[in-house]
């Protein structure tokens, strides 16, 4: 009898199990019919599907014929739309207000202050073409800080950010800048950037080459990495010395010059406030010359990643032409605040340039993106950045120069996913595989034939949270408002 009861008691446990075992988990997400696009492989799997739980793809399959679909408490049809990994934009300024001039004690001063609502309206407008994940790499700290308590608390959607604070610089920049006089305040100033959540500390142009040693130095001592936006401190120097990342396609250091092009190139930048250094630089450049050739040797060894913001070189030497580059219907990413002058600041370095010069910086273009070309090919760590508030048709710009520069379409995707994924050592990001977080979008048409497929993004998919575009636009309204 007690044989019998335990033999009864057994098959009830493993009925109860196998019923379990067919059961959805709660919380699983099921996306099927899709084609899914994975930019680390080069894949393309038609009649795609995908199991999300908790935030996480859990399960990646191809729907066979008849077989079944695994369980899930909710299942997406995508009608045979497209599905890729969230983009990531590793050069975003998302707290940043418009660029302004305050008075201050009389005297002028940049201010880039911005304000919560204009915050919160671009993290909208970003994750809604796309970008999942984002990095700013200089801004207002406590900002910074305040957006991820808010994006993390679900109040604010946006892009995950991580950010360093104020840029080192001697230039006085209201909500930008700081410049501590003694290496204690350096210390002091790093400290507090890193109790703000900071993870990078940001070095800027106006640094000198033992400002820039010293910065490195303390941020690697504090745990913290440093990135630089350099111009008379060479690339080199600042390889040398171990920095973690650089950003801006301009490597604008005389010391990467040689023989008559470095002659003229110095005699170009005795007037320190002209801005006719950013095309003249590659004007003179030899990339076959000694220094730029060490300079690729040392970052591909030390794989120091860099984030070449190409739209940055094309906006000062087109900036008489953004109105074309950037059409108005295009600039609903910009909250009205931003969109009143913004042109107007950009075309502000070359206001005095002649006919002449301008055809001259437009002709430095393809030699930009020839610099990209050598650094891809050298194995150098690069990634997608828009140097913007708001990523949108600023980040399809960089990916369709990228392309333009010699990638293809797979390489330019691999660097807006799983490049950027490495840039922040993310290693759980960036990809379709079982483990990796949730992070995908859903398009209409195919990215991998054509880029601005890119613009047909119509649900983003952040840590498993569906968000439909039309509803994600829907909010910015009541954000308009905004007066700085």
């Amino acid at each position: 009898m007690m044989k019998k009861e335990f033999t009864l008691t057994v098959i009830a446990a493993l009925l109860s199990v196998s019923a379990s075992a067919q059961q959805p988990a709660q919380h699983t997400v099921l996306y099927h019919n899709a084609t899914l696009l994975n930019p680390a492989t080069e894949q393309q799997l038609t009649d795609g599907w995908l199991l999300v739980e908790d935030g996480r793809i859990t399960q990646i399959g191809q729907q066979q014929g008849t077989a079944v679909l695994p369980e899930a408490s909710k299942t997406v049809d995508l009608q045979d739309h497209y599905l890729m990994p969230g983009l990531i934009d590793v050069h975003l300024h998302l707290t940043a207000g418009p660029m302004r001039v305050e008075m201050q004690q009389g005297k002028p001063v940049i201010t880039l202050k911005g304000h919560s609502e204009l915050t919160r309206y671009h993290a909208i407008t970003t994750l809604a073409t796309g970008v999942t994940t984002a990095f700013s790499p200089a801004g207002e700290t406590e900002a910074n800080a305040e957006y991820v308590r808010q994006q993390q608390a679900g109040n604010w959607p946006g892009p995950k950010l991580t950010y360093a604070g104020f840029v080192f610089e001697p230039t006085p920049i209201l909500g930008g800048s700081v410049y501590p006089k003694t290496e204690a305040d350096w210390q002091a100033e790093i400290a507090q950037q890193k109790a703000l959540g900071a993870q990078y500390i940001k070095l800027y142009q106006g640094l000198s080459k033992d400002e820039v040693a010293m910065g490195v130095r303390l941020a690697h001592a504090a745990g913290l990495k440093a990135i630089a936006h350099l111009d008379a401190v060479s690339w080199q120097y600042a390889a040398d010395l171990g920095i973690d990342a650089l950003t801006h396609a301009l490597p604008t250091s005389a010391e990467l010059l040689t023989g008559e092009g470095k002659a003229a190139y110095l005699a170009e930048r005795k007037n320190p406030h002209s801005g006719r250094f950013t095309y003249s630089w590659f004007k003179h450049v030899d990339y076959d010359s000694a220094p730029m050739q060490r300079l690729l040797v040392t970052l591909t060894q030390q794989q120091t990643r860099l984030d070449l913001t190409l739209v940055a070189n094309e906006m000062i030497y087109f900036a008489r032409e953004l109105e074309t580059l950037y059409p108005e219907p295009d600039m609903w990413v910009f909250h009205p605040q931003m969109r009143k002058g913004w042109r107007t600041t950009l075309a502000a370095p070359s206001y005095d340039w002649t006919a002449e010069e301008v055809t001259t910086a437009k002709q430095q273009m393809p030699k930009v993106q020839q610099l990209l070309k050598r650094l891809y090919d050298a194995g150098v760590p690069l990634a997608i950045g828009t140097d913007s508030v708001a990523s949108g048709p600023f980040y399809l710009r960089e990916l369709q120069l990228s392309q333009a520069a010699g990638l293809t379409n797979w390489q330019v995707l691999q660097l807006a996913t799983v490049g950027g994924a490495r840039h922040l050592d993310l290693p759980d990001t960036g990809q379709l595989a079982a483990g990796f977080v949730a992070d995908f979008i859903v398009l209409s048409s195919n990215p991998v034939n054509d880029l601005s497929a890119l613009s047909s993004v119509h649900t983003v998919v952040q840590q498993g949270k569906a968000h439909p575009v039309a509803a994600l636009k829907a909010e910015l309204d009541k954000l308009s408002n905004t007066e700085l």
